[in-house]
């Protein structure tokens, strides 16, 4: 995929194209405490946008506004044109958006195949009558989807463990398992929270193959990550996050350049 990096007003997309996720005027408050302060940013079809700012900053607040997860008190959000302010998270995904999220604990006695397939949760309609009698018309695309599922899994060197619950594998793999699952759900918007955390140099490897996988398809993608040389390598444009305010958007060069960048997220005077 042919990646442009904006250089024009902040917020910008990338010259002539159209932003597949519109934010405008985001706040997010809870008991009074501004998360998320009048923020506004707009990522284009097929762009990878990077989101980072030391912790607390309200990044991941941000994306569970996104995913629907939590009310805005004020804002506007548009995905494909379509405002999903009072949308249900699964309205929202059945818009194509796919998540990981920093921890899954809650799918620990899950097989791996299993969860993979949680990713295409919803994505056809259902017969529960057929399901519940295990019908052919609903057998059949269950096991294509544990067929394709197991190929993607193949492909990333890691079907050996398919068969294996998640909570015995090392935490990097179960990182690695999460995103693939959001990627076997063929999302067109796909949102990672901080896919590299506790993961060890090896397991970025992967975990960068994967997301360049998913941009050379064509999908868009909101990072959110501290590891930001790791951003800065899969990201067009990044938006920095500081007490819930926007401290800059641009290139990751421009942006980590400035002295208020460095100061607020890098640690330097």
């Amino acid at each position: 995929m042919s990646r442009q990096t904006n250089t024009g007003q902040p917020g910008a997309t990338p010259a002539g194209t159209a932003p597949l996720l519109d934010v405008a005027g985001l706040h997010i408050s809870f008991d009074g405490l501004r998360a998320v302060d009048d923020v506004s940013f707009s990522v284009s079809d097929g762009e990878v946008f990077g989101i980072i700012g030391p912790n607390g900053a309200g990044k991941t607040t941000l994306l569970n506004a996104v995913s629907g997860l939590l009310p805005l008190q004020d804002g506007i959000i548009k995905i494909a044109g379509t405002q999903v302010n009072r949308l249900r998270p699964d309205r929202i995904t059945a818009l194509g958006v796919g998540r990981t999220f920093q921890a899954a604990e809650v799918f620990d006695e899950f097989e791996v195949l299993d969860y993979m397939l949680l990713g295409r949760f919803g994505a056809r309609p259902k017969s529960l009558t057929a399901a519940a009698l295990r019908l052919p018309v609903a057998r059949r695309p269950e096991r294509r989807d544990r067929a394709e599922a197991t190929a993607l899994l193949e492909r990333f060197g890691v079907a050996a463990v398919r068969h294996q619950p998640l909570r015995g594998l090392p935490y990097g793999l179960r990182k690695l398992i999460d995103l693939l699952r959001a990627l076997f759900g063929q999302p067109r918007l796909l949102l990672l929270d901080e896919p590299t955390s506790g993961t060890a140099s090896d397991d970025r490897v992967l975990l960068r193959e994967a997301l360049a996988e998913a941009a050379a398809e064509g999908v868009t993608v909101v990072l959110v990550d501290h590891d930001v040389q790791f951003v800065s390598n899969a990201c067009n444009r990044v938006l920095v996050m500081n007490f819930g305010k926007t401290l800059g958007i641009g290139s990751p060069a421009e942006v980590l350049a400035r002295p208020d960048v460095q100061a607020a997220y890098v640690g330097l005077e």
